[in-house]
């Protein structure tokens, strides 16, 4: 027996104990079907096995098909929609953390969607401090460049070390964050994992980059 999750909403103000009077109502859909209210968690299952047989990248990536467009299919991404709901969280940040050897670049696209996440962020940050690898130091001034026109007050700093391999965007004054999977010229174009990280974590991680933060750096 497979099931499937079905979206209910009313169109005239209704209770959706409404729907489900009417649903057990009708003898002809009790026969056949079985309907019941479950919470969220229920769906878990269900989600677990979309992942396994699809990818979780099928989640946010899909198509349109709409018969008063020209064209038959049309390509929507929510990637960047989710990665923003994400960053929107760090809202209150006044020191920002961002840990990524690869997060420099200087492609239309990546700058474009660093605006954005930069957008989502209060006028109250003060500090963006950004530990990388140095690797890709040429595309520096490109993407300061963008961070300045969303924040003109803001002050950057630049950590070189190859200690970190993974990806953190962190409020060091209320310790929260967020992990990614990949770095932002990445994001859109392969399976990306974005999460919270959890407290302990943020917590660790901070300790291990403070000391880098005191080291002198090379300009």
């Amino acid at each position: 027996m497979s099931a499937n999750v079905i979206f209910v909403k009313s169109l005239n103000g209704q209770e959706i104990n409404e729907f489900f009077t009417k649903i057990y109502a009708s003898t002809e859909i009790s026969k056949d079907f079985m309907v019941t209210r479950l919470d969220a968690t229920a769906i878990r299952d269900v989600l677990q096995n979309h992942i396994i047989e699809c990818g979780i990248s099928s989640l946010f990536r899909f198509s349109i098909t709409c018969d008063a467009v020209i064209h038959p299919g049309i390509h929507v991404d929510e990637i960047e929609k989710v990665i923003l709901g994400f960053v929107r969280k760090l809202n209150a940040a006044k020191n920002l953390l961002i840990i990524d050897p690869y997060f420099y670049s200087n492609k239309p696209d990546t700058l474009n969607l660093f605006e954005k996440m930069m957008s989502e962020l209060s006028e109250k940050l003060e500090t963006v401090t950004l530990i990388t690898n140095g690797k890709n130091a040429n595309c520096k001034s490109a993407m300061h460049g963008v961070l300045k026109n969303v924040m003109p007050a803001v002050l950057i700093e630049d950590v070189v070390t190859d200690e970190f391999h993974d990806r953190f965007w962190i409020d060091l004054d209320n310790l929260q964050g967020i992990v990614m999977g990949t770095s932002l010229n990445g994001i859109t174009k392969k399976i990306c994992l974005v999460d919270h990280i959890s407290d302990a974590d943020v917590r660790q991680i901070v300790g291990l980059a403070k000391p880098l933060l005191l080291r002198p750096q090379i300009p």
